[in-house]
């Protein structure tokens, strides 16, 4: 074996060895995850939310104002007259809940006007006010409270099973909470990492790629320079200088390439 054949074969174990370290190292790179600081994270949602709180109040109110609307408009095409009826219902039920001993004004005047009619004086029934004209009537001032507490009672939950339902909208479904800020910002930094790991392992096989070419390139070299030197007509041994006066340098290789190489024996 000559000295050319020794180098071509040293040129691919060290190419095969620096090869694999640098695969080894390259293999080594791994992309590092940012943890997310969850007391900035807190404190960045909530300045966030505080920013948008007027903004998103007014988006509220039109939305429910618009809602409510819609639901009336509708309620009054399925029973016409159905505002001005909620609108006389409500009144009434301010005026029993606001002075439930009053006897209704319009009482009052149908009485008066009944009097006058049949000519009787007014002092015959007493003075004109609602304590001795529910007297006069005999009714239990008490229990004419309570029954108009309890009309008025009535007429709220008329009015309640009747309106048109509305759904309002409620802020706390825009607002963002820590805890949703916290689980985006942990997935947005395992996808950088992936991403970041995945460039990694492409430059890694394209360091890797060019590694294997440069060192095939110089086994080719060497291969061919081999044959160059080996196409002379002469045996390798014959074309290099005597080693000493006992021997060629390619005696000695081939030594060398026997055993001699590893350790004399």
């Amino acid at each position: 074996m000559s000295w050319v054949n020794i180098g071509v074969a040293a040129v691919s174990v060290v190419g095969g060895v620096v090869q694999g370290q640098q695969a080894k190292k390259n293999a080594g790179k791994v992309a590092q995850y940012q943890n997310p600081n969850i007391a900035d994270i807190q404190n960045e949602t909530l300045n966030a939310n505080l920013s948008g709180e007027k903004s998103l109040e007014n988006l509220i109110s039109q939305g429910n104002t618009f809602a409510t609307n819609q639901a009336i408009n509708i309620q009054n095409k399925l029973t016409p007259g159905y505002q001005d009826l909620a609108k006389t219902l409500s009144g009434r039920a301010q005026t029993l809940a606001a002075h439930p001993y009053d006897v209704p004004q319009e009482v009052q005047d149908n009485l008066s006007r009944i009097a006058a009619e049949k000519g009787i004086a007014a002092g015959t029934r007493g003075q004109f006010n609602d304590f001795s004209l529910l007297r006069d009537l005999g009714v239990n001032e008490l229990q004419y409270g309570q029954t108009a507490i309890s009309q008025s009672q009535q007429i709220a939950a008329t009015l309640a099973a009747i309106a048109p339902k509305v759904n309002p909208m409620s802020p706390l479904s825009f607002y963002v909470t820590p805890s949703q800020a916290l689980a985006n910002a942990t997935n947005n930094n395992a996808q950088n990492q992936a991403i970041a790991q995945g460039s990694i392992n492409a430059q890694n096989a394209a360091s890797n790629a060019a590694n294997a070419d440069l060192f095939g390139s110089l086994s080719k070299i060497a291969g061919l320079y081999a044959g160059s030197m080996g196409g002379g007509g002469s045996s390798n041994t014959d074309a290099l200088a005597p080693y000493g006066g006992s021997g060629s340098i390619g005696a000695a290789a081939a030594g060398a390439a026997n055993g001699g190489l590893l350790g004399y024996t």
